[in-house]
């Protein structure tokens, strides 16, 4: 009899565990929050990179261009881990949040020296959303992905505040603090994998 019992049991718990929506069971599966949070950044990478080639167009700087193909790798790892998933971001739905943020962006930079200190205050930002994306999962690929993201991102702050620097111009951060803005902008370029540099 408790043999029997045993198995029922066993069994009821099997089917209840199968009851569950497939999320549930799968560890693997995104959350809602994950999705929404790399969404958003997903859209704030492409303003990046529209405004980093807005920068180069009328700069000339090879910075901003170089920076501006990076961002779309990073763009492309976030979109990759969306896809595993089924899920498809599409660059040209952003959020009219993002395009005004773009704008706002776009307008600050009336000059090159101007256009480097936004260029770091979008770094800043950008370390600020990588942090959000980590704080708010688990999974490994993610935070594998927002480690690997935010060694280049930290590359494009220092290399964008010695530009700057060399210009003579000054930068005090916003966004992060203190300590973590001048341990970026003094150390050096750190060797990230290629494909998050």
């Amino acid at each position: 009899m408790k043999l029997v019992s045993a198995f029922l049991l066993s069994l009821f718990l099997v089917s209840c565990s199968l009851m569950q929506p497939r999320t549930a069971r799968t560890s693997s599966q995104l959350s809602e929050k994950e999705i929404i949070t790399i969404t958003q950044l997903i859209g704030k990478e492409k303003i990046t990179k529209e405004v980093y080639e807005n920068f180069y167009a009328q700069y000339q700087n090879n910075l901003f261009g170089n920076i501006a193909k990076r961002k779309q790798k990073h763009i492309e790892i976030w979109k990759n881990i969306l896809a595993k998933q089924n899920i498809t971001v599409l660059e040209n739905e952003s959020l009219e949040e993002t395009e005004n943020l773009k704008n706002q962006l776009l307008s600050e930079a009336i000059d090159e020296t101007l256009a480097l200190k936004t260029a770091i205050k979008i770094e800043e930002l950008n370390l600020n959303d990588i942090y959000i994306v980590r704080k708010n999962s688990q999974k490994s690929s993610i935070r594998e992905a927002a480690n690997g993201i935010e060694c280049g991102t930290k590359n494009h702050l220092f290399v964008y505040y010695k530009a700057l620097r060399e210009k003579g111009e000054k930068y005090t951060h916003q966004y992060i603090s203190g300590k973590e803005f001048k341990n970026v902008v003094n150390g050096s370029v750190n060797s990230c994998s290629i494909k998050y540099d």
